[in-house]
C-alpha cells in the first residue's frame, strides 16, 4: 500500500506541474509525441493494433465488461472479489474524471475531439483504466480460474491494461505525460485498493501445482476460493 500511496503522490505532483505550466509541458512532450505519431503513421500494423487497444480500452467498452465480471462474481458468491474489482475500476473512473476536469489540459493537435473531451487530456483515461480495470481483472482471473486458463486470460488482461498507454501515443490522442500520469495515478489507486482489501480480508494465495497438476481443493469449492464470502468451517 505504501508504494501505491507514493505513486498517487507522484501522479498528483505531476498533475500540479501540468496544471501550472501546460504550455511548457506540451513543448517538452512534443518531440516524444511526434516520434510516436510518426511511427504509427509509417507502420500500419502497429497503428491498427493501437487503434484496437484504444477501442477495447475506452470507458464505453471497459465499463460494461467490468460490470459484467462483477455480476458473475456476485452470482458465484465471490462478493469480496466483486468489491475489489468495482472499487478499483469504478471508483478509479471517478478519480480519473475529477483529475481531468481539475487539470483541464488541452489535447495534442493531431486528433479532433469534441468539446467535452478536448480539455480532458490529463491523465489518459485509457491508461488509468488499463491499470484500475484491466490489470485488476487480470488479478481476479489469476486467482480464481484454473491454472490452464488463469495464466493466459490473466496475462492477456495485464497486457491490454499496460499497453493502453502507448497505444494512445501512437494514435495521437494524448501527451506523453498524460500516459505517465495515468500509470502513476491508476497504478497507485490499484495498489491502494489491493492493500486495503488484503488488510481487511487477509492474505491470498494462488494454489501451487505438482508436475503440472493443481493441488488442493477443487477450484469451485469454497475452500479453494480466496476471499470467499462463505468459507467452510474447519473440521
Amino acid at each position: 500500500m505504501v508504494v501505491g500511496v507514493l505513486a498517487l503522490c507522484a501522479g498528483a505532483a505531476l498533475a500540479v506541474a501540468v496544471a501550472r505550466d501546460a504550455a511548457g509541458m506540451d513543448a517538452r512532450d512534443l518531440p516524444v509525441n511526434e516520434w510516436f505519431r510518426a511511427f504509427g503513421q509509417d507502420h500500419v500494423v502497429p497503428l491498427r493494433f493501437a487503434e484496437g487497444l484504444s477501442w477495447i480500452g475506452s470507458g464505453a467498452r471497459t465499463g460494461p465488461i467490468v460490470l459484467g465480471v462483477a455480476v458473475v462474481l456476485l452470482a458465484l458468491r465471490q462478493w469480496r472479489w466483486a468489491v475489489y474489482l468495482l472499487a478499483s475500476a469504478e471508483l478509479g473512473y471517478v478519480l480519473s474524471d475529477v483529475t481531468k476536469l481539475t487539470v483541464a489540459r488541452s489535447r495534442p493537435p493531431w486528433t479532433d475531439f469534441g468539446p467535452l473531451a478536448s480539455g480532458t487530456s490529463f491523465p489518459s483515461g485509457h491508461t488509468f483504466g488499463g491499470m484500475t480495470a484491466w490489470v485488476a481483472m487480470g488479478v481476479v482471473f489469476w486467482f480464481l480460474l484454473p491454472r490452464a486458463w488463469s495464466t493466459v486470460i490473466g496475462a492477456t488482461c495485464w497486457a491490454v491494461g499496460l499497453l493502453n498507454g502507448p497505444s494512445r501515443l501512437v494514435v495521437g490522442a494524448h501527451w506523453v505525460t498524460d500516459v505517465v500520469g495515468g500509470w502513476l495515478l491508476g497504478g497507485g489507486w490499484l495498489l491502494v485498493v489491493s492493500g486495503i482489501c488484503l488488510w481487511r480480508w487477509g492474505s491470498i494465495d494462488r494454489p501451487g501445482t505438482d508436475d503440472g497438476a493443481r493441488t488442493g481443493p477443487d477450484p469451485g469449492s469454497s475452500q479453494y476460493a480466496p476471499w470467499d464470502s462463505n468459507p467452510e468451517p474447519a473440521d
